[in-house]
């Protein structure tokens, strides 16, 4: 896959100062509204001790969303600034550009062959053979377009499962658990905010699978070999942005 890179500064992100002081209700009014009027349950999983990077991949996401400028291409470099800017008006945050300089190739290597991106992470092998179950998982949900709910209910079994592995370190549970927390609340965004407004009894059509999964497996690729929420929001986003200039 060619992708074609625009540079863009900062300014050429909408200007809107409200963020700063978005709330988590404002978060989850607005997946709400992006729901067309069919109730999914939420994402978080309280058992999950880091949690919290689910939620912030989904601020970070929303806010890309609404910050990058329409472009005929995808565009990493606006997307990138974006991130940035989160970092800056809402964590209060300054982000140093260079961590983000390889989120095109995560992708890629996430979408084309996700296990070997496992592969050569610098990690134990128990936690590695945790990961790639993990986003075989993820596909096996995709392929039977398994609603929300049961999509939730099962990674949440797989935490589970993660939390009593005692061949996992403290260190490789929180790299595992961060991952499996990333997936949760990222199949969450995209399933909200890519639901046609149909019965939630009906399949989701293939285009919007295809789009979430596409989400997914970039940014589960992208807090694995960064640990950093932002580089995987910025992973989810681009992936998402190559997967509609492609397939409309």
């Amino acid at each position: 896959m060619v992708l074609t890179v625009i540079v863009v500064g900062f300014t050429a992100c909408k200007k809107d100062n409200s963020r700063v002081n978005e709330t988590p209700e404002d978060y989850n009014n607005k997946i709400a509204l992006a729901k067309s009027g069919i109730a999914l349950p939420t994402p978080e999983n309280p058992l999950n001790t880091f949690d919290s990077v689910g939620y912030w991949h989904n601020r970070i996401v929303a806010y890309v969303q609404d910050c990058k400028p329409v472009t005929d291409t995808p565009d990493v470099a606006a997307s990138t600034a974006c991130v940035l800017r989160f970092y800056r008006e809402v964590r209060s945050l300054e982000m140093p550009a260079s961590l983000f300089e390889a989120v095109s190739r995560t992708v890629d290597k996430s979408n084309t062959d996700i296990v070997r991106l496992i592969a050569d992470c610098p990690y134990d092998e128990p936690v590695k053979a945790v990961l790639d179950s993990l986003v075989q998982l993820v596909k096996q949900l995709s392929d039977s377009n398994s609603p929300y709910p049961v999509i939730k209910a099962t990674i949440v079994d797989f935490e589970n499962s993660v939390m009593q592995n005692d061949r996992l370190t403290p260190e490789d549970r929180e790299i595992a658990l961060k991952a499996t927390s990333v997936a949760r609340f990222s199949i969450y965004y995209w399933i909200s905010t890519l639901q046609p407004p149909v019965p939630p009894a009906a399949a989701f059509k293939f285009k919007n699978i295809v789009k979430w999964i596409a989400a997914v497996t970039s940014d589960i690729g992208g807090i694995i070999v960064s640990g950093n929420v932002g580089y995987a929001a910025d992973c989810s986003s681009y992936a998402y942005d190559l997967v509609v200039y492609s397939m409309p």
